[in-house]
């Protein structure tokens, strides 16, 4: 991914953070000499302290499973939120652009024992079950109905070998246009516009 250096996000907490809130994917991979790829709920796990993984799971007939025993480094993309920059926001600058946030992740791809998998799920569904009013947790599903569900679906764990980051937020703007950004944003309302005005609010404090 194209990142200029002043767009690059170094802090692995900042980056760790953004995949956990925003944690559905885009698995890609090689099959049969073309890219394909699937979306996804991927869950980032420190499997030892400091080192971390990603996990996630799709159907067995999903094309994409074929390639998961081709030893291929795999890549995941997480994006989200992103917005639309007008030049009019700018004080001379006549070219608009788009702020957004992503981060790419490449490694290798181990497929998930069952035992794994199971534990997995278990871990997802406690995530994404948190908020609601009325949780279901894995041992609410039948026994026969979540093992014929594992048996329809394969596991994974993706080594987190190389991160790209690109958190395109006006860096490159000077004060007057940066804050102008970020108020056309916050009037626009809208949650992605919402989010990067905020998120640009946090890295460069009104003077």
């Amino acid at each position: 991914m194209y990142s200029p250096k002043y767009n690059e996000e170094k802090d692995w907490e900042t980056v760790a953070a953004f995949i956990r809130q925003n944690g559905f994917g885009l698995l890609i991979s090689i099959h049969d000499g073309l890219p394909i790829g699937t979306h996804l709920p991927i869950e980032l796990v420190e499997k030892t302290p400091g080192k971390f993984v990603l996990h996630g799971h799709i159907a067995n007939a999903n094309d994409q499973s074929a390639t998961f025993v081709s030893g291929q480094t795999f890549m995941v993309v997480f994006m989200d939120p992103h917005a639309y920059i007008s030049s009019s926001w700018y004080e001379k600058g006549k070219i608009p652009t788009w702020n957004y946030i992503a981060v790419h992740i490449y490694g290798v791809l181990r497929v998930l024992s069952e035992a794994e998998l199971a534990e997995s799920l278990h871990q997802l569904m406690q995530h994404y079950e948190a908020g609601s009013e009325n949780p279901v947790h894995v041992h609410d599903i039948p026994a026969k109905e979540f093992q014929n569900n594992l048996k329809a679906i394969t596991g994974f764990e993706i080594s987190v070998d190389r991160v790209d980051t690109r958190f395109k937020l006006s860096q490159n703007r000077n004060d007057h246009d940066y804050f102008s950004v970020v108020d056309h944003l916050k009037e626009i309302g809208d949650d992605h516009s919402h989010r990067i005005a905020s998120e640009m609010e946090l890295r460069r404090g009104r003077k």
